[in-house]
């Protein structure tokens, strides 16, 4: 049975056609689920700030105060946490299988800050409504695919953008790795280091314990050690143990999840007031406002991997030729309807991804692999939050310094060409924002350009694209 199904891997994924084989995909898809686990959790965390704004309305306690389906606030954020796993792991075996690739999908943080904040809090949606919304957003953005409008804005971003987009997510990694090991902190106005004389202290030794598993894996890859990242990360869940960083003893195994709040349970009433012609207008134009924004953020999410994918991956280049591209927006699509009905936010393809792929992952089993683990982690949540950040953190580290590798080939002898590129990478860090940096990066390139009369070099889409990215901005919760 065993080799009949390793068999049928090696056929249907031509895993040796790209150079890999069945072990190295597996380590890679498990290399994956312990990078990107933390950012499924994180989502739902996100969310349950709608529902913490009501708790405060009220003032009640928080834990046990029951909310208007019937849960309370700590049964609904079971909920919102299985959600996430599921559509993670529904979308990733999606992904893997239809285009053989090792993308992981899941929820997007961004999109999920946005719900959170601006369609919700700002804009008074409620919840089940801003998953209809969603839901919306993600028919646009599958004929937005099928008319290959996103293979067009793909192909209008110049290339020194395209290596800065690169850069900026690996400043972008690396920066939420070193934020998730404590090694620097935001709490006060300045960015600090760690403080080394409150040494036992569990933010302190979890940054040492994060450098230590940094120095390990790169004296491993350099070594060319076989699953170096993996080796590295394991070594510092073990590690955490002895220090303290991880504890059994408030896990609670048995946590009841109900899905009835959220699953299938789009509502689409009351997204637009037709009370009065009045009203109906302006709530139409908030609904256009949303929605443009969430497909806006959707693109260059998935946009992002790609060129990620074109410029660092060592993945040959007829595998995102015509078919592909389209391919893999249409599945993001298509994958964003399905988390919405079951119960989460946007899904978009996960630029993380990137420490997997550094495994050596090149196949769609990669992904597979991910997301079985994360349908797996559905019923065992609380084994998973025993994963230290630490251990996290050393993967997102070394896969953001490896992905700069690619800032050799920008244009720096060309100021008009570096400083939309200078733009694309420092925003993206320091803004927390993706789409922040690209938006800047498009932006200054037109406006570079038009006043120095080269206007004419500038792809018309570019034009179209710099003003839409600019309505987003200003929509974008701080």
């Amino acid at each position: 049975m065993i080799d009949y199904i390793k068999t049928f891997l090696y056929k249907k994924f031509n895993i040796l056609e790209h150079n890999s084989n069945l072990k190295t995909e597996i380590l890679a898809g498990i290399t994956n689920y312990f990078t990107l686990i933390y950012l499924v959790m994180l989502v739902p965390e996100i969310l349950m700030n709608v529902f913490y704004n009501q708790v405060l309305v009220n003032g009640k306690q928080l834990g046990y105060f029951v909310l208007d389906n019937g849960l309370t606030l700590n049964e609904m954020l079971v909920a919102l946490t299985a959600a996430s796993f599921i559509c993670s792991g529904v979308s990733s075996i999606i992904m893997g299988y239809l285009t053989n690739l090792p993308f992981v999908q899941g929820p997007s943080l961004a999109v999920g800050t946005f719900i959170t904040y601006t369609v919700c809090l700002n804009f008074g949606y409620t919840y089940n409504q801003a998953l209809a919304i969603v839901f919306i957003s993600a028919f646009i953005f599958f004929i937005l695919a099928l008319f290959g409008m996103e293979k067009k804005i793909h192909k209008a971003i110049p290339k020194n953008i395209k290596y800065a987009v690169t850069c900026g997510i690996g400043l972008f990694i690396a920066y939420q790795g070193l934020l998730k090991a404590h090694i620097i902190d935001q709490s006060s106005i300045n960015t600090n280091l760690f403080d080394l004389s409150t040494i036992t202290s569990k933010d302190t030794k979890t940054a040492l314990l994060a450098l230590a598993g940094v120095i390990l894996i790169t004296i491993l890859h350099k070594k060319h050690i076989y699953g170096s990242i993996f080796i590295g990360k394991i070594i510092c869940i073990l590690l955490a143990f002895p220090l303290g960083l991880i504890s059994l003893e408030k896990i609670n195994f048995f946590t009841p999840i109900s899905l009835d709040a959220v699953f299938f349970e789009l509502n689409f009433n009351g997204i637009i007031d037709f009370s009065n012609s009045s009203i109906m207008f302006k709530t139409l134009i908030t609904l256009l406002v949303v929605l443009f924004s969430i497909c806006i953020m959707d693109i260059f999410e998935t946009m992002a991997m790609l060129i990620v994918a074109d410029n660092f991956v060592e993945i040959s280049k007829e595998r995102f030729a015509n078919k592909n591209i389209p391919q893999i927006l249409e599945i993001d699509a298509i994958t964003t309807s399905v988390g919405s009905a079951i119960g989460s936010v946007t899904v978009s393809t996960y630029v993380e991804s990137t420490a997997g792929i550094v495994e050596g992952g090149r196949t769609g089993v990669t992904s597979i692999v991910t997301g079985v683990l994360f349908l797996l982690s559905t019923f065992l949540s609380p084994l998973v939050a025993l994963v230290p950040s630490a251990a996290t953190a050393t993967t997102l580290i070394v896969a953001g310094v490896l992905m700069m590798n690619i800032m050799k080939f920008i244009d720096f002898e060309n100021v008009d060409e570096a400083v939309p590129a200078f733009f694309t990478m420092i925003l993206m860090p320091l803004t927390n924002s993706i789409l922040v940096g690209i938006a800047f990066g498009v932006i200054s390139y037109v406006a570079i350009h038009i006043f120095l009369g080269k206007a004419h070099k500038v792809n018309r889409i570019l034009y179209v694209l710099s003003i839409f990215l600019l309505i987003s901005l200003v929509y974008l919760p701080r």
